[in-house]
């Protein structure tokens, strides 16, 4: 299958909590807010990694190149689609979030076989529960098993592969699209292809873990007053909707490592919509001790490159936002209280182009979101 050259990150898709966005680039019309002249505060720094090893050690070019074909692959901090409070709550629990890939990314669930991706999440310390958890649901027993434990799963039609390992306490998860296998090939092809990157990381992470002395990472509590961060009847007044609104309970869809990262991180989840519907108007998902998302390297690693520098009131920090007007998806800001990472996103059901107002809208919840948590 043909490649492309890697270049910049130029695109980003929002992660909507109960639904998806469509793809999204910065704005071309609509107002921008001028940039925060507040001094910026000292942000928290990024965990320190349980385990000795970086992305860059990982998986080496040569075994990327071996899986996808030639291309410039680089390991990157962060990666559209995966810019969430969720995602950078695997390394906030000191576990391992790597992405390598193109930017060649399928638009509107149109398949692209040019599309390339391996990414690599890496919980630490994984408890027997989860474990349990893990094992109900990937089973176990791989024609090639992997670590102590493995669960693997390949599609020939789209060069994918799905695989869940456990090594020692380590949980690791790897999700790689566009494998370099000929065409017609059938699922075991895809496998055995994927195979020795699988036993290689596998390899590694073992290694790294049994070397690595940093200490664990403390669980995080959730909070659980959404009441209070997100009253409904601000949501209500900020949407003009004509019926009160109720908090509904967000299901993660399975157990995964991204699923285990944010219980033991304390993501705080809060979905507010009409009632008896799966609709809903706003959404909000908060990252303790996630501020150092926002730090100057994340910014020059391109993270936010496709969001729009923002104010948000009460907010002394550069907020971003996602809000693309004109393309049918959903708009999200993101933004700091104190040293916790907030993103608040609305949704208009992707029936409709996004308008100006849609933008006034999640930047004046958002407003009301920094007031509650003061």
């Amino acid at each position: 299958m043909g490649k492309n050259s890697v270049v910049p990150i130029t695109v980003a898709l929002i992660l909507a909590l109960t639904g998806c966005a469509g793809p999204a680039t910065p704005a071309a019309s609509g107002p921008s807010t001028s940039p925060s002249t507040t001094p910026a505060a000292e942000l928290s720094s990024a965990p320190a990694s349980r385990f000795d090893v970086t992305c860059a050690d990982l998986v080496s070019i040569a075994e990327l190149e071996a899986l996808f074909g030639a291309n410039d692959y680089e390991p990157r901090l962060d990666w559209a689609p995966s810019v969430s409070p969720v995602k950078y709550a695997v390394q906030n629990t000191g576990g391992l979030s790597c992405t390598w890939g193109n930017d060649d990314v399928p638009v509107g669930g149109i398949p692209n076989p040019a599309y390339d991706e391996l990414t690599v999440q890496v919980l630490p310390d994984a408890t027997a529960a989860q474990i349990e958890l893990h094992v109900a649901d990937h089973p176990q027993g791989d024609a090639q098993p992997f670590g102590d434990s493995s669960g693997t799963t390949c599609f020939a039609h789209s060069g994918l592969c799905t695989s869940n390992i456990v090594v020692g306490e380590a949980w690791i998860e790897v999700f790689l699209e566009g494998a370099n296998v000929s065409d017609p090939a059938s699922d075991a092809d895809v496998l055995a292809l994927a195979a020795p990157v699988l036993r290689t990381i596998t390899k590694r992470v073992a290694t790294a873990a049994a070397s690595n002395t940093t200490p664990a990472v403390a669980a995080v509590a959730a909070r659980t007053d959404c009441e209070v961060i997100l009253p409904a009847a601000t949501v209500q007044s900020v949407f003009q909707a004509a019926e009160l609104p109720v908090h509904t309970t967000y299901h993660g869809g399975g157990w995964s490592v991204m699923t285990g990262a944010a219980t033991l991180a304390g993501v705080t989840r809060c979905i507010v919509g009409p009632a008896g519907s799966d609709a809903a108007l706003a959404n909000l998902e908060m990252l303790p001790h996630g501020a150092w998302a926002f730090d100057s390297a994340q910014v020059q690693s391109g993270v936010w490159a496709a969001h729009e520098p923002v104010d948000v009131a009460g907010v002394t920090e550069q907020a971003y936002l996602l809000c693309p007007v004109g393309t049918i998806s959903a708009c999200s800001v993101d933004f700091i209280v104190g040293d916790d990472w907030v993103r608040l996103g609305t949704f208009i059901n992707g029936q409709r182009p996004v308008e100006a107002t849609d933008r006034d809208q999640v930047l004046e919840l958002a407003g009301h979101v920094a007031a509650a948590l003061e």
